[in-house]
């Protein structure tokens, strides 16, 4: 009963979805991305549209991407998002795992952000921990894996996942090295947007977020992760959510998960 419900509130919930953000549509991340080296990463003010608000390392990773055209891109992008859905809730129940995939699908794939990849990075970085590189690199504060592995005492795997880090930074640094101070200054000026003034501050959200992940490490409920993720996010959203889509692969470790 309570499954099809769900799916009887699917078209009038994606109807309202649609309708509030294809005003919007092109101008949100995913544009941004695309945009970034046309506009230059850090030259548009924070807040505005198209703004670029990660480290030069990640503009410099997708720079092949952004020679494409725009609907290329935009395809190219929406079919990664996906990829990357479909991939994280395949241990669900069959009989749940399409209901939550098209719950989880459209606003991820309309506003293109990378909560998606975040939360891939997530599973693969319990075992492989230079994952964590990319939300360090990227959304900074919901790369909480290294403070997983050291409350858990996994020394070497903290040790990978913040030289793999380092490493990353280094070879951008590298690369272009005055991008990184334009970025340290465009992040260390960036005001707290109004959109944000409703929600606790991050401040608050973090001592929250680790408090999670060391009651999770403590327990061994790698799924903590992906809720202090959520907490932990820069700024949020209804976008945050799909960071929970880690959970099916944390919890089960890619075996048929339960409801």
């Amino acid at each position: 009963m309570g499954r099809a419900a769900l799916w009887v509130a699917l078209p009038p919930t994606l109807w309202i979805l649609f309708g509030s953000r294809l005003a919007s549509f092109g101008t949100d991340s995913a544009h941004a991305y695309w945009n970034v080296w046309r506009s230059g990463p850090y030259a548009l003010p924070p807040g505005s549209p198209d703004a670029f608000n990660y480290s030069p390392a990640f503009a410099q990773a997708i720079y092949p991407l952004t020679l494409l055209p725009w609907p290329v891109f935009l395809t190219v992008w929406s079919a990664l998002l996906a990829g990357a859905l479909a991939w994280l809730l395949w241990p669900l129940p069959s009989r749940w795992r399409w209901l939550v995939l098209a719950y989880a699908a459209p606003p991820a794939l309309l506003i293109g952000n990378i909560e998606a990849f975040l939360a891939v990075a997530a599973v693969i970085g319990m075992r492989r921990p230079s994952a964590w590189a990319f939300p360090l690199l990227t959304k900074i504060t919901p790369g909480l894996g290294p403070i997983w592995f050291a409350v858990r005492r996994e020394w070497r795997s903290a040790a990978v996942a913040v030289l793999g880090t380092v490493l990353v930074v280094l070879v951008s640094i590298a690369i272009s090295p005055a991008l990184w101070i334009q970025w340290w200054d465009f992040v260390l000026g960036s005001p707290t947007p109004p959109t944000q003034a409703h929600y606790p501050p991050l401040a608050l959200r973090l001592v929250l977020a680790v408090g999670v992940v060391v009651w999770g490490a403590l327990r061994g409920w790698r799924g903590a992760v992906a809720v202090a993720m959520v907490l932990a996010m820069p700024l949020w959203s209804s976008g945050v959510l799909v960071l929970l889509a880690a959970l099916p692969r944390l919890r089960s470790g890619g075996r048929p998960a339960q409801a």
